[in-house]
């Protein structure tokens, strides 16, 4: 009979499908134990929904089963004194006190509650159940947490810090009559913020910090930007630069004394933080302009020669010289420079620029045989006590005598002129004074006759006519509505005449002067190169004529019967005259009306009569009769 042997693997297959069905099983149960688990779970959850679950404590309070709003009213009224005490700060024997309130100081309720809610609450099924059954069984605690407003505590901290500090002085430095002096600087101090902000923060944010924190400020000391010392060290360069300068051009010179020098320099701050002496660029050119007359010298003209009515050559010019401003105040600072690296210097050289004249020698010379008479006008007056003999009016005709009008140069009658005083010769003249004339009424009267004659001249030459305006009343010896007055007041009040050369050649002014017997004459020719200008005038239109009249004034001051007219009945008008100037071609190149007012002036003769005889004298008073008895 055969023995049948089984191996190993033949022994032990039937035990297969028995673990197979046993883990099948118990993955069943352990599925089935997991959903009750689960679904108990939900309906914890469910139950506990927007409150706080069970065994959750912040501190010494129970949330449990509290919605958001119970714990945070529960927690606030448990915990409000963490709004409760202050905060101390000290620096530099100074001290403020800041309520915890005034900072915001208080439990993070928000952050304490919301930590609260999600405690139990968060991770797989499984962790959360270990979570609540730990909780159940031992409970949680939930930290307490502070907090405040970080910028309202800054803002004392730093309110503080403002009061503690002390801003540093810098040195500084006086001008004064002898020299320079020093003011002394001085340290400040601060106090250090945000080490100061740091240290609250992390004081208070503990819960538990104590009802009062003190805290101690680090105060440093603030240095000067300037120091004495670096002030003193300014002035000694001051000092260097405050000396006398020569001014010279080698002929001329003067002396700026080290004072002026002195009034031009001030103290800056340099880029680097250096304090160093500055001059004023005005107080040398206000100097030089000074000094200026010193070396200047007008430029001379060429001169035409003029005989009989032609003009037959020219007398050379010659440059003038003016100091040059912007040139010579450079080397004042530049010797200023030398000075304070150290140098002496005490003279610093103008510099001289060239004037040449107006018009130069060859072009004089090249329009000299081209040049004719243009225009003349001729004035006859009376010679008298109203324009001094004759003199007001010869002066300034003599002065203008020579003179050359460049292209488009401007004439005005003041300017021409040398001064107008009695040393050279002018005294007093006729004057219109409050309507009235004047027979001596002020120096120089009666150079009007100059004006006016001058003016003439120059309107029927077509040149362009500049500043004019009529007498006060009409005086016969002048064209209707052609005069020109001019004046000086003493309140500064000035009337001129002036034209312009308005040509492209020179124009040569002769003045003329002279007497015949009582008579006297003033007289300008104007030379050019003519240019075919045509000038007319329309007869003067005289509107609003009021006519005047004629008084007499009895007077003491002359012999009986004796008259003397001292003014003649003028009527008064407005006139208007046109001018039109035309070119060669006929095309009209100036036109204007010259308006006039004349006032009208009542004539006056005065009359002398015998002074009256004094009124006897009054008679004694009657006596009074004796007293009876």
């Amino acid at each position: 009979m055969a023995t049948l042997t089984e191996s190993p693997e033949a022994l032990a297959a039937p035990a297969r499908p028995l673990r197979g069905r046993f883990a099948a099983a118990f993955a069943f149960g352990l599925l089935a134990v997991l959903a009750l688990a689960a679904g108990a779970m939900a309906a914890f959850e469910r139950s506990y929904e927007g409150r706080v679950l069970p065994g959750i404590h912040v501190g010494s309070v129970d949330l449990t089963g509290l919605t958001t709003a119970q714990a945070s009213e529960r927690l606030l009224a448990e915990y409000g004194e963490l709004a409760e005490g202050e905060l101390v700060l000290l620096a530099a024997d100074q001290t403020a006190n800041i309520a915890y309130a005034d900072v915001g100081r208080r439990l993070d309720v928000d952050a304490v509650v919301a930590e609260a809610m999600a405690s139990g609450r968060g991770g797989t099924l499984a962790q959360r159940i270990a979570v609540d059954l730990r909780t159940l069984v031992g409970g949680q605690q939930i930290d307490l947490q502070a907090t405040l407003d970080e910028s309202e505590l800054r803002a004392a901290i730093e309110a503080f810090a403002r009061e503690v500090a002390i801003e540093p002085t810098d040195a500084k430095i006086e001008t004064t009559a002898e020299g320079f002096a020093v003011i002394a600087s001085t340290k400040g101090r601060s106090a250090d913020v945000e080490g100061a902000l740091a240290a609250a923060l992390a004081a208070l944010l503990e819960p538990d910090a104590p009802a009062t924190v003190e805290l101690t400020l680090d105060v440093s000391a603030v240095a000067s930007r300037v120091t004495t010392d670096e002030a003193r060290a300014a002035i000694t360069e001051a000092r260097r630069l405050a000396q006398d300068i020569v001014l010279t051009n080698g002929s001329a010179s003067a002396t700026i004394a080290g004072a002026t020098v002195r009034s031009w320099i001030s103290f800056t701050v340099t880029a680097d933080g250096a304090l160093r002496p500055v001059v004023d660029r005005r107080g040398p050119e206000s100097v030089l302009a000074t000094f200026a007359p010193n070396v200047a010298r007008e430029p001379v003209e060429p001169q035409f020669v003029v005989d009989n009515r032609s003009v037959v050559g020219i007398i050379p010019g010659a440059d003038g010289a003016a100091l040059d401003a912007s040139t010579s105040a450079t080397r004042i600072f530049q010797l200023l420079a030398a000075r304070s690296g150290g140098e002496a210097i005490t003279t610093s050289w103008v510099a001289i620029t060239r004037v040449p004249p107006k018009l130069s020698d060859a072009e004089a010379a090249s329009t000299a045989p081209r040049m004719k008479l243009i225009s003349e006008w001729t004035t006859i007056f009376v010679t008298g006590i109203s324009n001094n003999n004759g003199a007001n009016i010869w002066i300034p005709a003599s002065d203008i005598d020579g003179a050359v009008l460049a292209p488009g140069e401007l004439f005005d009658f003041w300017k021409a002129l040398g001064p107008v005083t009695r040393a050279r010769g002018y005294g007093d003249g006729g004057a219109i004074i409050n309507g009235r004339t004047e027979p001596t009424g002020a120096l120089a009267g009666g150079i009007c006759s100059t004006s006016t004659t001058l003016f003439n001249a120059a309107v029927r030459a077509g040149l362009e006519m500049g500043a004019r305006k009529n007498h006060y009343y009409y005086i016969t010896r002048y064209p209707l509505g052609l005069d020109a007055t001019v004046y000086q007041s003493g309140s500064g009040s000035t009337q001129t005449m002036s034209f312009r050369n308005d040509t492209d050649y020179p124009i040569l002014i002769r003045g003329y002067g002279w007497r015949d017997g009582t008579k006297g004459y003033v007289k300008f020719e104007l030379y050019s190169v003519p240019t075919e200008r045509t000038v007319s005038f329309t007869t003067p239109i005289v509107k609003n004529v009021t006519k005047a009249s004629d008084s007499i004034e009895y007077t003491t001051a002359l012999a009986p019967g004796v008259k003397q007219r001292i003014e003649y009945p003028t009527n008064g008008m407005d006139v208007w005259v046109t001018r039109t100037v035309r070119d060669a071609a006929g095309a009209v190149i100036h036109q204007e009306t010259f308006v006039s007012h004349y006032h009208r002036i009542t004539g006056v003769v005065r009359v002398g009569v015998a002074a009256a005889a004094p009124p006897p004298p009054p008679p004694p008073p009657p006596s009074e009769p004796a007293p009876s008895s």
